[in-house]
């Protein structure tokens, strides 16, 4: 008989199908969520619904299915779950991400001190629990610099100021977006790092850390980090990969991670690269789908699962192509109806897959009114990472986003 593995939420169908699915192959899955199973009930054995984000609703769930079903793994692969997730698996005595990670994984200054104190490169910090607080950290970091929530995921809130009044116009806005697990009011101030931005997803066992998956991120609306496109598979040259790989694994050394797959973002800088944020689980925005598409045969919620239930995967094949993908805004925030793209483009064959995420209705507004507000997106392949960014503005140009304008 399979292996039971504990899932807490399963994320969005369009965004976590491939993992669960992937996962459900070699795996018994018993799954906490909060609302009654749909699309997942052909993955799952049993389940129970709780409020995800209610920590003690969550171990009465855990412990239910454990009694029933001996779980030698417990995983997630939402952000906001990593803490609740490592606390579970530490309850029910099976070996996981130690919660002391999870915490870290959950807080960049955390993960910025940890950083500091091994020695690994990063940028340069300070915490300021006021508009004059980061005026003068500001200073003594030099302008450019990024101001930061600490408990946010896919660059939500994240904003460059060049000057003292963008920052005093700025701050309380980035206060505001604040992951509610941060109670305490400080907002990250950062260095500014210039250079490409990188994604690395990893899987982690026992010290080991074995990078497997390489995105090159883009993003778009500045002077905030919308991120509107990735592109995976054979992105950088042999010397900066190798140098790459040193960084992740003493990363994730320096944060203690185990028993997961994260996802490492850094810049490659002129001082070679320094890492952003670790997270505590795998990639979003189908990033790990990128990985999947690139490299025949490899099924990341099969390594997730292996190593959560603490084997070593087989070996992950280096990748044979470039797969990237581009989601699709409006032009102008608006209540959502349908999304277009010519068929003429639709059809071609490096044209993976086009998808609407959105239901009808939905308000989609940019930055920094909003974020992440995506219609769907487009997946593309090609045999270089400069073919698959031409390829990617192609569709996101073509496509048509309609809807009602929303009132400015």
């Amino acid at each position: 008989m399979k292996e039971s593995v504990l899932v807490i939420g399963s994320g969005h169908r369009h965004f976590r199908e491939y993992a669960l699915r992937g996962l459900a192959e070699a795996f018994r899955l018993v799954l906490i969520g909060p609302a009654p199973l749909d699309w997942q009930l052909p993955y799952v054995a049993d389940h129970r619904t709780a409020d995800v984000e209610d920590a003690a609703a969550v171990h009465a769930a855990a412990a239910d299915l454990a009694a029933e079903h001996p779980v030698t793994g417990v995983v997630t692969w939402d952000e906001s779950l990593v803490t609740h997730t490592a606390e579970v698996a530490a309850r029910l005595g099976v070996p996981a991400m130690p919660v002391a990670a999870a915490q870290a994984c959950r807080d960049k200054a955390r993960q910025r001190e940890r950083f500091r104190a091994a020695g690994v490169p990063s940028a340069r910090f300070a915490l300021a629990a006021s508009e004059a607080e980061a005026v003068r950290a500001a200073e003594s970091l030099v302008f450019p610099v990024v101001l930061k929530p600490r408990g946010r995921a896919a660059s939500i809130g994240v904003r460059i100021v060049h000057s003292e009044t963008e920052l005093r116009e700025t701050f309380a806005q980035v206060q505001e977006v604040e992951n509610p697990s941060i109670e305490d009011g400080l907002v990250l101030v950062e260095e500014f790092l210039s250079g490409p931005e990188i994604a690395v997803d990893s899987w982690v066992l026992d010290g080991r850390v074995e990078p497997f998956s390489i995105a090159a991120k883009r993003t778009d609306y500045p002077p905030y980090f919308e991120e509107v496109a990735h592109v995976a598979g054979r992105v950088l040259d042999p010397a900066t990969e190798a140098r790459v790989r040193e960084v992740v694994i003493a990363a994730n050394r320096a944060l203690g991670t185990d028993r997961t797959i994260t996802h490492t973002e850094l810049i490659l800088t002129s001082d070679g690269p320094k890492v952003v944020e670790v997270n505590g689980r795998l990639g979003g925005d189908l990033i790990p789908r990128l990985a999947e598409l690139a490299v025949p045969g490899l099924s990341v919620g099969r390594v997730l699962g292996t190593v959560a239930t603490g084997r070593v995967p087989e070996p992950i094949a280096a990748p044979e192509g470039v797969v990237g993908i581009r989601f699709l805004y409006p032009a102008t925030d608006l209540a959502f109806t349908r999304l277009e793209l010519p068929s003429a483009l639709a059809d071609e064959p490096w044209v993976h897959e086009v998808r609407t995420v959105t239901e009808t209705g939905t308000e989609l507004c940019l930055p920094p009114r909003g974020f992440l507000g995506r219609a769907g997106y487009a997946i593309a392949t090609g045999d270089d990472i400069a073919v698959i960014d031409a390829r990617l503005l192609k569709l996101a140009e073509a496509a048509a986003v309609h809807g009602e304008p929303l009132p400015s």
